[in-house]
This record gives C-alpha cells, structure tokens and sequence, in this order.
C-alpha cells in the first residue's frame, strides 16, 4: 500500500476530493493547519474550517515565498486557493495519516505550524541517535543524529522531503510539492 494524502471538501458528507499526495505532504497543507486542529486530530486526519483555511493559507504565502525562492509557491498557491474559494462547503478534510510515522522523529506537525505561525527563518535542531521499530516488519532500526540547520530543512522534512531532492523534479512537480495533485 502507498501512502496517501489528501484534501477533500466536505469530509463528513459527500466529500469531493481536491488534492492528493502519494509521497509527501504538499507545504501549503501545513499553513492550512492550527494548534487547535492538531489537539483535535485522530491520527493525522483533519477536519478544518474551509475559509479559516483559506486564510492561513494567504498569511502563510509570504514567510513562504520567501523561505523557498526556488519554489512556483504563487502559481501552485493560486490554482489550490482558487479551487477552495470555488467550493461550497464549510469544512475540507486534511488526511495525512499514512504519510505521518507511528513514532515521528522530531521535528514534527507542531514544529512546523510554530516556524509558519511566528515565520521562524532560523529553526535548528539536533535529533540524537535512537532505535525505532520498523511498522511494516517488527525489526529494530537504528537511526543516525541528525542536525537541522534551517527552518527550510526542518519544513521539508516534515514533509518527507529534502533539498536534494527538489532538484530532481520538474516544474508540475514542484507545483505539487507546494498544493499536492490539484483535481479539477
């Protein structure tokens, strides 16, 4: 099974799916979130207020933009905030469960929605060494310390990413780093 992320309208009834992400969580999902959705949350599913979200979105655009220049985060921004202002429903659903680790290494969501919520440029952290057990066979993994440097390393990794790697993709995939697959 792939992982799977998505954003929906409506979650409770007849949802119509927005976005979709198989690899990775999409940065403007992260400005979508609060605190409150966090405490709220069961397992990485997210039920948010629509325009709220649309709101976070826009307030987050600039520390983003700013964060990743290299990025088409007003092209991709515009087309998803497009489409959410084009629906008609209160809520939207944010499901990234099977995109988030049983025991996620810090940093995680929370680190994350401080950087955007205060636009932290400078976020560092060290993660020592630990074992964790892997969820699809049971066996123990041994993970190296990891030093990150910059709120921009810290976002990516929240999102399964690294710097590296968006150097690899091309112009649509970037766009769906920022909004994920944007349906029609």
């Amino acid at each position: 099974m792939s992982a799977r992320g998505s954003l929906v309208s409506s979650p409770n009834k007849c949802p119509e799916l927005i976005s979709e992400s198989k690899r990775y969580i999409p940065l403007l999902w992260l400005g979508m979130l609060s605190h409150r959705d966090l405490e709220k949350s069961e397992g990485g599913a997210f039920e948010v207020n629509r325009l709220n979200a649309i709101l976070r979105t826009e307030h987050s655009l600039p520390f983003l933009r700013e964060l990743f220049a290299d990025l088409p985060i007003d092209s991709a921004a515009g087309s998803l905030l497009n489409r959410l202002r084009k629906i008609r429903c209160d809520t939207i659903g944010i499901d990234i469960g099977d995109l988030i680790e049983s025991e996620p290494p810090n940093p995680g969501l929370r680190d994350a929605l401080d950087a955007i919520a205060t636009r932290n440029e400078s976020y560092s952290l060290s993660v020592p060494a630990r074992t964790v057990e892997n969820p699809a066979n049971g066996d123990l993994i041994n993970v190296k310390p990891l030093q990150i440097t910059s709120t921009k390393e810290m976002l990516l990794r929240v999102c399964w990413l690294t710097s590296r790697q968006l150097e690899d993709f091309d112009e649509a995939e970037l766009e769906e780093i920022v909004s994920g697959h944007l349906w029609k």
